[in-house]
């Protein structure tokens, strides 16, 4: 079952948009149930990367030391590199802007943690990870 909204989805686009036009690449959404949201493009239109955007709604860059993303985000992440050969980069999306790092430079601290389970929810509590904001590259909208 998917929880996201269209709101959660135009959060994703303007975060990919904003780093393709700062590395001036392009990008297609993965759609549907894929593991990864994105695929970029470079100049030639190869895929050089994955790229995977987790919200964070109603936050500002800051406004917490950490940002999170569950172990089974970075499995799906392993899983996409070793297929097409490419990398990929994990994203959190701000109000004001976005953090971002390849999957390979992710260091953090492991905790279970999530929310409070959903009717057809799986994955409400599962092991996070938690990385720390400033070890993160940074792009502002």
């Amino acid at each position: 079952m998917k929880f996201e909204t269209a709101k959660d989805f135009a959060r994703q686009d303007r975060a990919t948009r904003l780093f393709c036009n700062e590395y001036d690449y392009s990008y297609a959404s993965a759609e549907g149930w894929a593991k990864i949201d994105y695929q970029i493009f470079g100049v030639n239109a190869e895929v050089i990367c994955g790229f995977e955007v987790k919200g964070c709604k109603n936050q500002k860059i800051g406004d917490k030391e950490t940002v999170l993303v569950s172990m089974r985000k970075i499995v799906d992440g392993q899983q996409f590199q070793k297929q097409n050969n490419v990398p990929v980069v994990m994203c959190w999306s701000f109000d004001d802007g976005i953090l971002f790092t390849r999957l390979n430079k992710l260091n953090g601290e492991f905790r279970l943690g999530g929310r409070k389970p959903r009717a057809g929810s799986t994955f409400d509590e599962e092991m996070l990870v938690y990385i720390k904001q400033n070890k993160l590259k940074k792009l502002l909208f």
